[in-house]
């Protein structure tokens, strides 16, 4: 990927033209459904509450598509946070991409990157890298470590994912509920499960289904099968 900073500011006039189109296109939408609504009630095409109803809907549609807007915006400076590794900090302000523009007016995009935070820390983390400082297992001067007692050395020493941690873990969640509804729709389409009545496959187990139709020479055509794949 290009420069951090160039990437970014390219992303941010983008953002920035992108508002200011939208902008328009609202105040737009908002006069023209005014200017409707006041030409209705002067030429009397319908009953004032009749208009007043339209106008209603009319202005909820425009809401529904300023937010509809906002969470795409959201979502794109979440992306573009996580591929430049910034601090995630930064999405809690309703300011963030100002203050990620000013860091880059000011040659100072590093400071908010949490890779290049935690190098430039590691050296005087205590949690972190400890010099070479090793203790040797053969010394028999070094006492015993008991390891139901020493759980509470190991407190603390966790820390909040990173960004790319963050979007494989997310990723992962979204696989297993895309998962878990095919496997759902699976077993509500399995032709077995409906004719012995029951809902899943772990009831179906419970039952005697696989003794009244048990297959004879089922282990056998199933390794054949695998053979003819391994061959092919």
């Amino acid at each position: 990927m290009q420069d951090p900073s160039t990437y970014f500011l390219q992303h941010y006039h983008i953002e920035e033209r992108k508002k200011h189109v939208q902008r328009r296109i609202i105040q737009f939408l908002v006069s023209a459904s005014i200017l409707l609504c006041v030409a209705g009630l002067l030429i009397r095409v319908t009953s004032p509450l009749t208009l007043l109803l339209v106008e209603a809907l009319l202005l909820i549609s425009i809401a529904m598509l300023m937010i509809s807007w906002h969470r795409k915006a959201v979502e794109r400076q979440e992306t573009l946070f996580m591929m430049l590794e910034l601090d995630p900090d930064l999405l809690e302000h309703s300011n963030g991409m100002q203050l990620a523009f000013q860091a880059v007016e000011e040659g100072k995009l590093e400071s908010l990157q949490v890779s290049k935070t935690q190098r430039r820390n590691r050296g005087s983390d205590v949690k972190g890298f400890t010099s070479g400082r090793i203790d040797s297992r053969l010394d028999s001067k070094q006492v015993r470590r008991d390891a139901t007692r020493s759980d509470s050395q190991y407190e603390g020493l966790e820390d909040d994912l990173r960004p790319s941690e963050l979007l494989v873990n997310e990723a992962n969640l979204r696989y297993q509920e895309r998962a878990d509804q095919l496997w759902k729709e699976s077993e509500s389409k399995d032709s077995d499960l409906i004719e012995a009545g029951v809902e899943r496959l772990g009831d179906l187990v419970r039952t005697d289904w696989f003794e009244k139709n048990a297959k004879q020479g089922a282990v056998q055509e199933l390794m054949d099968s695998n053979n003819q794949d391994e061959e092919i």
